[in-house]
This record gives structure tokens, sequence and C-alpha cells, in this order.
């Protein structure tokens, strides 16, 4: 599948301003030094930012500083920044896949997809040592410098962002942002589909889905809330892809039902549900395999009103 594409530092400044009586002027002044470099760690990569629109150079610069500083700056400052720096990836995105879809880059990446064996992972290392064409060299090298990996689908090669690379964000950013690199993370090191079929298996499906329902009733107000509903997949829950259908069809007869391994998954994920869980999802399936169970596993008319409902509640706005 394609990827298409807080709270105030004042009070930082406060607390670490506030110093008991009888303090000496040394520890007051070693105690104000991290809220200066915090502050000039911020203000470079604002600027970085601010030629990014322009300057495909300065994103790159903006990704590595930010990894290299982010561990001095707060919260409030490292969430901002990373936040600003995944905008700076999706806004470098469309033109890295403009570059990337034309004859002479499909055509070379296909030919060393090919030496390299299509089992491989595509690296840019790898890349790098077979291409010799400088043109293509250039697009890889640039996508590697803006933190993007290669994907492959229906024959066609493509940039994604990688978020494992935001894993080291984790320990500094606010609770719904380090979900959501989570989250994220998992999504670009092994995609849910490619060429309209699922590629991992229903359980890991149904646990990447219940994961992002819990983010979006943990943070409903977090600024990445509508970004996880895109990624929520609940179309695939109830009905799966073209490829990989839920419900299968009788070779003579206009009947569905589901895929056993479906069911397996559905009550699997039933059965480790903690008490008390809120989940919209669970509920759905728990209601879903009552009725199969009454009517041999079958697609009928009441199995989609049951789903009808719940897809348009998460439905994107």
């Amino acid at each position: 599948m394609r990827w298409k594409q807080p709270a105030k530092l004042g009070l930082l400044a406060m607390a670490l301003g506030c110093t008991a009586i009888g303090s000496t002027l040394v520890t007051s002044t070693t105690l104000a030094a991290p809220v200066s470099a915090s502050k000039a760690v911020y203000h470079q990569f604002q600027t970085y930012r601010t030629e990014a629109a322009k300057s495909t150079a300065s994103v790159a610069k903006a990704r590595k500083y930010l990894m290299n500083h982010i561990d001095k700056v707060g919260p409030w400052q490292a969430t901002l920044m990373t936040l600003q720096l995944e905008n700076m990836q999706n806004m470098k995105l469309a033109d890295m896949d403009h570059q990337m879809y034309t004859e002479q880059f499909q055509q070379a990446l296909s030919q060393a997809h090919e030496q390299l064996g299509y089992e491989q992972k595509l690296t840019y290392s790898r890349l790098l040592q077979e291409i010799k064409d400088p043109t293509v060299r250039k697009v890889l090298q640039e996508a590697s410098d803006l933190g993007f990996k290669l994907e492959t689908s229906e024959g066609l090669y493509y940039p994604i962002i990688n978020y494992e690379i935001y894993q080291k964000f984790k320990p500094f950013v606010k609770a719904d942002i380090a979900a959501y690199i989570d989250i994220m993370a998992t999504e670009s090191n092994q995609m849910t589909t490619a060429d309209a079929g699922i590629i991992i298996s229903w359980n890991e499906l149904i646990q990447r889905i219940l994961e992002k329902e819990a983010f979006l009733n943990n943070f409903p107000n977090s600024n990445r809330t509508s970004t996880v509903k895109q990624w929520l997949f609940v179309e695939y829950l109830f009905y799966g892809s073209d490829n990989t259908p839920v419900y299968d069809w009788y070779t003579d007869e206009e009947i569905r039902t589901m895929d056993p391994e479906v069911k397996k998954a559905y009550e699997k994920a039933l059965a480790k549900r903690e008490p008390n869980t809120e989940s919209v999802l669970l509920d759905t399936m728990e209601k879903i395999l009552q009725v199969l169970n009454q009517n041999n596993d079958e697609l009928t008319p009441e199995v989609r009103a049951i789903i009808e409902p719940v897809q348009q509640q998460f439905a994107l706005d």
C-alpha cells in the first residue's frame, strides 16, 4: 500500500530558574545552561525548517541535526520538532515520487533488484553498488539523505518515510507521539498490503488495528489523531482486501463464508481481551461471530448491518 500522503517552555525555564534560598550564583548559572542550550538547538532546527521549502539539503540537515541534538531539548520542543521533521519529509515525498516515476529510474531499479535477488531487501548500499547510472544514483542518494526507504508494489518502486529512524526520538517526546512513532514504524518496517493483498498474518493485522484504536481512545486530541485514523484499516478487518478477502466465495453458489483463519484470529483477539477494555472493534468482532455461528459462517445482511455503522464511525472526516 502506498503512503499518499503542547505545554509551554516557559514552565521549564521557571522551574530551572527557581533555586533554594542561599544557593550560590554558580549553582543558578549551571541550572540555567540547559535552557540556553535548548533554545539554541530549537532555533537552529527552525532555521533548517525555514529553508526546507526551497532546499532539499536543509531537510536532510534538519533530520541529522535532530537525531544528534534532540536529547538537549525539553519534551515540548522535542515533540514539536519531531512533528515538523515529519511534515518536511512529507512535503518532499511527492517530489521524490516524481523523480522515481520515470522509465529510467524504474528500469534501473528493476534490473538491480533482479541482479541482487528479489528475496533481498532493497538497501541503498546494495543498490548503489549495482547501479552505475549517475542520474539514478543521485536520486537514490537524495532519498537516503532525506530519510526515505524504498518499497515495491505491482512492479513499481517508490519511497516512504522510514519511521524506524524516529524510534530514537521516543524517549524525548510526549506520550502520544511516542505511541504514534511505534504505530508508524511498524507499518514502515513491514507494510500491511502489497499488490492488493494483505501480506501480514490476520493476527498481526488485528493487533495493529487494535493498537490504532487504542491510540484514538487514549489520545483523542493528539496532533496525529487524524493520521492514525487514516491507517486504521477497518475495511481490511471486516472484509479484507481484493486478493485477501475475509469471506470466500463458494464455487457454484452466491454464498460467501468466513475464511477459517480469519475466524480463528477474531476468536484469539477476543480471548486475549483484558477485562474492562473499551474497544468498539472487539465488540463488533464479537457480535459478528455470534451471527456467523448461527449461520454456518455465512456473510449475511445481518453481518453487514453490524459492520456498516462501525465503518461510518471510523470514516475520515
